[in-house]
């Protein structure tokens, strides 16, 4: 019941972040705050395991592979040479939630967790594609076999790294 209830949670915070944008990020900041509260070591997690995937998006986003809409307010304004304020809070909220549910996180193989942050990846930036989050200039066919990729490649860091900080949480 608590996985079901953490993958709801963050479920909201992805469509808060998503359809939201930048409506609603200081719902989002406080939402991070009170997680890294709560789950102290997920702070350490989810700053150490965002950067590949923001870094890895703002690359794609160079490479024009995806663009986001220039945001209307101008406090988001330096943003627009990154990548959004929002899609980097939802990788800090989404490595969060993988550290909260690390337990069960760790028992799926590796073939596992590549296979399924491929797809989930993939189909979640495809839903932000829907919602005019994002725009694929290349077409939704190739640029969803290349998220899968980038993803299926995330996914496996992921569960590297979750796995050496979890040993570091025992040591």
């Amino acid at each position: 019941m608590k996985y079901i209830a953490i993958g709801l949670g963050f479920n909201l915070f992805w469509l808060l972040a998503v359809w939201g944008q930048y409506q609603y990020v200081g719902i989002l900041i406080a939402l991070l705050i009170g997680c890294w509260l709560f789950y102290h070591r997920s702070c350490p997690f989810a700053l150490i395991a965002s950067v590949i995937g923001i870094c890895g998006d703002y690359v794609l986003s160079q490479l024009e592979v995806m663009q986001f809409p220039l945001p209307q307010d101008p406090l988001f304004a330096p943003f627009d040479d990154f990548i959004p304020l929002w899609l980097i809070l939802l990788w800090l909220g989404f490595t969060s939630m993988i550290w909260v549910m690390r337990e069960q996180v760790q028992k799926l193989p590796l073939w596992g967790a590549m296979m399924g942050g491929s797809l989930g990846g993939a189909i979640s930036y495809w839903t932000g594609l829907t919602l005019g989050a994002v725009i694929w200039p290349h077409g939704e066919l190739i640029t969803f076999i290349g998220i899968a990729v980038v993803w299926s490649l995330y996914s496996g860091y992921l569960l590297w790294l979750l796995q050496m900080m979890t040993k570091r949480e025992i040591a």
